[in-house]
C-alpha cells in the first residue's frame, strides 16, 4: 500500500510527489495523459519568488521580462516597467517533465495514461479507481491528493463542492515580429470580460493568447488575425490551445484521508489566471500536512482541515482583492477601459510601480488596493460615477 496516490502530474503534483518522497514517503502519481508536459496551454509566467522555489535548471528559461506595454482598443498605450527582471517565461512542457523527473529520482513511482474515475475513502484506506489505458484497475493507499487541472469531477464526488466563477484561457503559439516585450490588450470586444495578450518567448516565437468568458475560439482568431494584420506575427495559422481558469476557490480543500491542491482547489491568481505559485506554496502546506497525519496514523478531516486553515492564511486576503479587481475590471467598457489608462498616466501609476519598494509581480493586494485609493481620490463624483453602473451578468456555462 502506498502511503499516499496524487492524481496529476502538472508542476503542483509533481512538486509534493518530490517532497513527500524526500520525507520517505511511498508515492505514487497517476495522470491521464500518455506523456508528462503534453498540451500544456499555460503562458508560464512566473515572478522571482516562484522561481526560487522551483530552483529549476536555467535553460527552462524562455525569456525574462522587466516591462509590459497595456495597448486599449483605440491604440493608446501605457508602459510599465521595474530596472530588474520581474517575471520569467518557462517552458512549460519542459518543466512538467522535470519536475516529474526529480519526484522519480526521490523514489515516486508514476503510472501515465491512467484516468481516475473516482476516490472512495474509509476508516482504513483510500481506494482509487482508474481506467489504465482502457482496462479498470484500483489502487490503495493511506492518503490521496487531487492535483488535476480544474474541471475534474472529483471534489464534487469527494463532497469538497465546487467553484462557482471561471473563465476560459485560450492561447496559440505563434512566430513574432520586432516584439521584444510583452504586450497586453485591454479591448472588451476582442476578449469579452478578459484581457488578451502577446508573449515573446525565445528564436522569434511567442504565445499569443486571451482570458474570455465568450466564444474563446472566435475571438482567438479575431486575435491572431489583428496580430498579423499589425505585423505582429508572421501568420494567423497556429497550434491553438484552451482551458478552463478558476476565479473562486473550493470551498473545501479537505475530507478525511483527501486534500485537494493547485488549480482544483481554485488556489490560481483571480488577476491573471496564473496558479504555478500559488499551487506550490500550497503544496508545501500540504506536504507539512500529510508528513504530519502519516507520523501520527491520523488521518481524519480534523486533523487535515489544518492545510485548509493555513493556505488561507497565506493567500485569502490576496484572492478576495484580486476576485473584486477581475469583477471590476469585467464590468468596464472600452470607453472606461481608456479612462482607466489615461487616469494611470496622469497620476503617475507607472512611477508608482517603477519606484516601489515592496512590487511584487506574485502578490498583487497591496497594488491593487493604492491603485484604487488613488482612484478614489483622483477622479471627480461624475467621473467615479461612470466606472458604477450595474455589472452585467454573466453565465458561468462557458462554451469552447
Amino acid at each position: 500500500m502506498h502511503d499516499t496516490i496524487i492524481v496529476g502530474a502538472g508542476p503542483v503534483g509533481s512538486y509534493l510527489a518530490e517532497k513527500l518522497a524526500r520525507h520517505g514517503h511511498r508515492l505514487l502519481v497517476l495522470e491521464k495523459k500518455p506523456d508528462i508536459g503534453e498540451e500544456v496551454c499555460c503562458t508560464g509566467i512566473v515572478g522571482k519568488e516562484c522561481l526560487d522555489l522551483l530552483s529549476i535548471d536555467k535553460n527552462l528559461i524562455l525569456n525574462k521580462a522587466n516591462s509590459a506595454i497595456f495597448i486599449t482598443a483605440s491604440g493608446k498605450s501605457l508602459r510599465l516597467w521595474r530596472n530588474e527582471d520581474v517575471a520569467y517565461i518557462l517552458d512549460r512542457p519542459a518543466l512538467n517533465r522535470a519536475l516529474a523527473q526529480r519526484a522519480r529520482t526521490a523514489g515516486a513511482t508514476y503510472c501515465l495514461q491512467t484516468q481516475v474515475t473516482n476516490i472512495q475513502h474509509d476508516s482504513n484506506r483510500v481506494c482509487v479507481h482508474a481506467s489504465q489505458q482502457g482496462k479498470p484497475e484500483s489502487f490503495e493507499a493511506q492518503t490521496a491528493v487531487v492535483a488535476t487541472g480544474f474541471g475534474s469531477p472529483l471534489p464534487a464526488m469527494l463532497g469538497l463542492g465546487k467553484i462557482n466563477d471561471s473563465i476560459i484561457g485560450a492561447q496559440a503559439k505563434v512566430q513574432v515580429k520586432g516584439i521584444d516585450e510583452v504586450e497586453l490588450y485591454l479591448d472588451h470586444k476582442l476578449a469579452p470580460d478578459g484581457f488578451a495578450w502577446l508573449v515573446p518567448t525565445k528564436d522569434g516565437k511567442g504565445l499569443a493568447g486571451m482570458m474570455t468568458r465568450q466564444q474563446p475560439k472566435k475571438h482567438l482568431r479575431q486575435l491572431l488575425t489583428s496580430l498579423k494584420a499589425q505585423g505582429k506575427i508572421t501568420s494567423e495559422d497556429a497550434p491553438c490551445g484552451y482551458g478552463v481558469i478558476p476565479l473562486l476557490p473550493l470551498p473545501r480543500t479537505y475530507a478525511n484521508r483527501i486534500l485537494a491542491v493547485g488549480e482544483v482547489a481554485g488556489q490560481v491568481k483571480p488577476t491573471t489566471g496564473g496558479g504555478i505559485y500559488y499551487g506550490l506554496l500550497c503544496a508545501d502546506i500540504a506536504a507539512d500536512t500529510l508528513s504530519r497525519a502519516l507520523a501520527t496514523n491520523d488521518f481524519s478531516a480534523s486533523l487535515l482541515a489544518s492545510y485548509q486553515k493555513q493556505w488561507q492564511a497565506k493567500l485569502k486576503r490576496e484572492l478576495s482583492i484580486g476576485y473584486l479587481a477581475h469583477r471590476m475590471f469585467r464590468d468596464l467598457g472600452n470607453k472606461q477601459l481608456e479612462m482607466l489608462l489615461n487616469f494611470a498616466n496622469s497620476f503617475s501609476i507607472p512611477k508608482l510601480i517603477t519606484e516601489s519598494r515592496d512590487f511584487s509581480f506574485d502578490w498583487h493586494g497591496r497594488l491593487i488596493l493604492n491603485i484604487l485609493r488613488q482612484l478614489i481620490l483622483g477622479f471627480p463624483a461624475q467621473g467615479i460615477a461612470s466606472f458604477s453602473k450595474q455589472p452585467k451578468k454573466h453565465n458561468q456555462t462557458i462554451p469552447i
